[in-house]
């Protein structure tokens, strides 16, 4: 067995033991998930539902990607494939997590002058795993949403140069 399928193997291996950690996440999430009806009945905060939203959007955005890396562990030529959707995601993603960051902003101002049961929420009750999640996402989306400006600016870059090259050897 050569080295290069010992290590898709193995990669193999880690990706499935980290796609059923997120799967477990989201079925963690699922089955202990408040509607925001439950949530305005609990709290007045209820800007909460909108940070649960984000959580549970991060752990199906990773275990999509996760899904993406296997199969391209699997069939290795399907690797833009995994392109698309991180280049797709990243701007994307990003823009969430940045909104995610208003509505946390306006969580803890609500829930430190409210003082009730919105205290019970992990965003309170963990700020620093919580910003940690958020460190995390805004580093990821922001290398892959730079790498994408960077293809796009190389090439509309190369174009215009391409251009103008060619319309400098016409006229001189």
């Amino acid at each position: 067995m050569d080295s290069n399928k010992k290590i898709r193997i193995f990669g193999g291996v880690i990706t499935l033991l980290a796609m059923a950690y997120y799967g477990y996440q989201i079925y963690l999430y699922l089955s202990n998930w408040y509607s925001l009806d439950d949530i305005q009945e609990d709290t007045a905060c209820d800007e909460i539902f909108t940070l649960e939203l984000w959580l549970l959007s991060q752990n199906i955005i990773w275990l999509t990607s996760l899904g993406f890396l296997m199969i391209v562990l699997i069939i290795p030529e399907f690797y833009k494939l995994l392109l698309c959707f991180l280049y797709l995601m990243g701007p994307v993603y990003l823009t969430w997590t940045f909104v995610a960051i208003g509505y946390y902003s306006w969580f803890l101002g609500c829930c430190n002058s409210e003082q009730d049961s919105c205290v019970d929420y992990y965003p309170y009750l963990s700020p620093a795993g919580f910003i940690a999640l958020i460190i995390v996402s805004v580093v990821f989306s922001a290398l892959i949403t730079i790498y994408l400006l960077s293809i796009i600016i190389q090439t509309l870059w190369g174009y215009i140069r391409t251009r103008y090259q060619n319309y400098t050897d016409l006229y001189f």
